[in-house]
């Protein structure tokens, strides 16, 4: 039997999230038609890949034993491990969650590597949370009388961040200027997951911005996927990343337009701001806009991101 190096970085990470259990599910699906030798390291244990230094957690790599080419599974929001490993002889292909075509078409000139960088799916941060969490949110949901507010819950990323990261959700802070407080629930600190989820279940309609598609930032966003699996309909600019399975806006969520710069960023907040409040009031009464959106994000969630879809998706777009 051939044998595959299989090397992870979330050696310390907590055992209910995504980058555990998808590892375990990888390892023993491919133990059908490998042997798989697992390499388990921590984003921060100066481990290097051929040269390469892995400095985050979100990477999977898998090698071929025999020849040693390797492929790479990247669900973080920065690319830049992955157009590193790309530059290596031996690299044969990625699968990446943050995928934006124009930006790996700009920094991979050779057709033939830039045919082997593909979308993949954003996973969630919980392994398994709207197939473990979805009847009981469900039911919740259709006993109780939902908020009417625009429901916000996050990290604005405007201080104590790197540079890069600054001001990518400043639309967010301009809409208590735009919406009253009986149209913004505006939480814009972080609270324990399990209260961000007990606060979201009560809301028609949430919203999400991740901050672009480029080299620094990850358009895609937990909160996108996490609504997504509970059944709750989600507002946010229109996508600039692609995902294997498209999402398609005003049918998986409630699309917002909007411009990008040069790097990929929101170019305009202010008016990014302006048209989430407008498509906020056009949409917050049509319940059976929500549900129908809501509905169809929700079966896609299932048909990538639950077990053993998410496992099968990845083993078959990188061709193992």
């Amino acid at each position: 039997m051939k044998k595959i190096n299989l090397y992870s970085f979330h050696k310390n990470i907590a055992l209910y999230r995504f980058d555990h259990n998808n590892t375990l599910s990888l390892i023993e699906t491919l133990s059908r038609d490998f042997e798989v030798i697992h390499h388990n390291y921590d984003g921060s244990d100066n481990f290097t890949f051929h040269g390469v230094h892995i400095n985050h957690g979100s990477i999977l790599i898998f090698e071929y034993d025999d020849t040693k080419l390797f492929k790479v599974y990247d669900f973080g929001d920065h690319p830049g491990l992955t157009v590193k490993l790309s530059k290596l002889t031996n690299f044969s292909g990625a699968v990446v969650g943050q995928y934006n075509s124009k930006y790996w078409d700009s920094i991979i000139p050779d057709n033939e590597i830039r045919n082997n960088i593909v979308a993949g799916i954003y996973p969630e941060s919980v392994w398994q949370l709207g197939v473990l969490n979805y009847e009981q949110i469900s039911d919740i949901r259709k006993q109780i009388k939902l908020n009417s507010k625009l429901y916000w819950r996050g990290s604005l990323y405007n201080q104590g961040v790197p540079q890069n990261y600054l001001g990518i959700r400043k639309s967010v802070e301009l809409l208590p200027n735009i919406l009253s407080v009986d149209e913004l629930f505006y939480g814009n600190y972080p609270i324990s997951f399990n209260d961000y989820i007990s606060e979201a279940i009560s809301y028609k309609l949430a919203l999400s911005i991740g901050g672009g598609g480029g080299a620094f930032c990850g358009d895609f966003c937990f909160r996108d996927i996490e609504m997504f699996a509970l059944g709750i309909p989600l507002i946010r600019p229109k996508y600039i990343v692609e995902a294997a399975d498209p999402l398609i806006p005003d049918y998986h969520y409630i699309s917002v337009d909007t411009e990008f710069d040069d790097d990929y960023r929101y170019k305009n907040h202010e008016k990014l701001a302006h048209d989430i409040a407008l498509t906020y009031k056009r949409v917050i009464n049509d319940d059976l806009l929500l549900q129908t959106v809501s509905n169809n994000a929700r079966e896609w969630y299932l048909r990538n991101l639950s077990y053993p879809n998410i496992t099968n998706h990845i083993i078959r777009l990188l061709s193992l």
